[in-house]
């Protein structure tokens, strides 16, 4: 079918349609139409024709009266441009095929958790949608200090981006000893790791133990005390003439040290006849110890008690030994020896000798004789001088021992035993009696002489013979 017929065909129909429409109508309506349908209606036809421009052109002329110039007229153009396309309809997402304007489009699989998203886009970091399996996270911004990192992965401790109000610090690595720790937390001095700046760090808050607060290990001299370890500890006070010494010690009498405004001296022992007293005090007449320059000390600062008031001898001391020996003494030697050795430990001055006799001598041979009282340690007055103290009385029993105690009693059998027996085989009058006592003092066989420390009359120095020179007891010493 040409367009001229197709074209004269439709107008044909619409013409008997508007006819048909009319005859239907009410008499009373005013209209009529006369004659047949072809006189009712006349159409004329134009065939369009192409040229090689690509125009049509169709003009049809429709008359309802007749005339022509009456009727009405219906022109069509078309135009056919082979340069202009004309688009297909678009493709919808989701029904699998790739369209115009989808990056991607897997039917049913899309999804905002898929490769393809609901919009049929490619998912990507950053795009806010969590792609299952691959993204750990996807909050659409490029921060790295919120939970999610730019590269859709949950923000953690060692990333090396400080997450806010989550983290104090994230330096990216497992280092636990610089300055922010493996838990993402600034180093500090308690968190029981050694960091930069720290000498240690045992992660409690004792200050007393090997590692102080500030992360300091203990010292002498930072002025904590380290419980079990130091004494005290002044800090910057510290020092060897203070109350704490150097070595974290409270200063004390005996440490070799002086402690400045309460020693006057310290020489670190225990004598007192040397240059300082075991109370750390410059030694004194009257201190009660004989120390050098000074003849006797008894304490007080009185005179005609034995010592004057400037330790000046008043007489001549004698004393009971505080210990006791078997018969061999070592000959008169060893038991002059005996004498001063307790004499010196008891910080009396002065020579002392055992009265004791053998064939090689005896007081009244070896004794300075003194015109000065003899006087116990305890300024009594035994006898007012040597001629006195070998008359056959004394005015005060022997009784008393260097160290001013009592003398100790020894293992004697004479009179029953129980007394205070003392070497002597000497008479009254200071002269050996003879007697070859355990050998002349230089064993323990044979048999003895033996005087009484308790006696006032003659037998203070001779009392009991006989015996066992296996027996124990002391010796009387003296003054020179």
């Amino acid at each position: 079918m040409n367009v001229s017929t197709s074209l004269t065909t439709i107008l044909q129909r619409s013409a008997l349609v508007l006819v048909a429409a009319a005859g239907c109508g009410d008499d009373s309506a005013g209209t009529s139409f006369t004659g047949s349908a072809t006189e009712a209606m006349t159409t004329t036809t134009t065939t369009a024709t192409t040229d090689m421009s690509g125009t049509a052109t169709e003009s049809t002329t429709q008359d309802p009266s007749g005339s022509e110039s009456d009727a009405m007229t219906t022109s069509t153009t078309s135009t056919s441009d082979p340069s202009t396309t004309i688009d297909p309809p678009m493709g919808i997402c989701g029904d699998g095929a790739l369209d115009d304007g989808e990056e991607c489009d897997d039917g049913e699989a899309n999804g905002d958790t898929k490769a393809c998203t609901s919009a049929c886009k490619a998912a990507a970091c950053g795009d806010a949608l969590v792609q299952e399996g691959v993204e750990q996270c996807d909050d659409g911004n490029a921060e790295n200090n919120d939970a999610c990192l730019d590269t859709c992965e949950d923000a953690s401790c060692g990333d090396g981006f400080v997450q806010e109000g989550v983290e104090a610090c994230d330096d990216g690595n497992d280092d636990d000893a610089d300055e922010c720790s493996n838990a993402c937390a600034l180093a500090s001095c308690g968190d029981g790791v050694v960091q930069v700046g720290e000498a240690c760090d045992d992660g409690d808050m004792i200050d007393t133990n090997a590692c102080t607060n500030m992360c300091m290990d203990a010292s002498c001299g930072d002025a904590i005390i380290y419980e079990g370890v130091e004494a005290c500890d002044d800090g910057p006070d510290n020092g060897d003439t203070k109350a704490c010494t150097s070595a974290c010690e409270v200063a004390v009498c005996g440490d070799s040290l002086v402690h400045e405004g309460v020693e006057a001296c310290d020489d670190g022992n225990d004598v007192n006849t040397d240059t300082c007293t075991n109370m750390c005090e410059a030694p004194k007449c009257g201190d009660g110890f004989v120390q050098a320059g000074e003849e006797c000390d008894d304490g007080n600062n009185n005179s005609n008690d034995g010592c004057s008031a400037d330790c000046k001898s008043e007489g001549k001391l004698i004393f009971v030994s505080s210990l006791m020996y078997d018969g061999n003494l070592g000959g008169l030697a060893g038991a002059d020896s005996k004498c001063q050795t307790l004499a010196q430990a008891a910080g009396l001055s002065g020579t002392f000798m055992a009265w004791i006799s053998n064939n090689q001598g005896s007081p009244s041979t070896r004794f300075t004789k003194s015109n000065q009282p003899y006087r116990r340690v305890d300024g009594v007055v035994v006898a007012n001088n040597y001629n006195d103290l070998v008359d056959g009385s004394l005015a005060a029993p022997i009784n008393k021992t260097e160290k001013n105690g009592a003398p100790p009693v020894g293992n004697t059998s004479c009179a029953g035993g129980g007394f205070q027996t003392v070497w002597s085989a000497t008479n009254t009058n200071g002269a050996w009696n003879n007697a070859v006592a355990c050998n002349h003092w230089t064993s323990t066989a044979g048999g003895s002489y033996w005087g009484r420390a308790d006696a006032q009359d003659g037998s203070w120095t001779s009392w009991c013979s006989g015996g066992l020179c296996s027996w124990l007891s002391p010796i009387y010493c003296v003054q020179q």
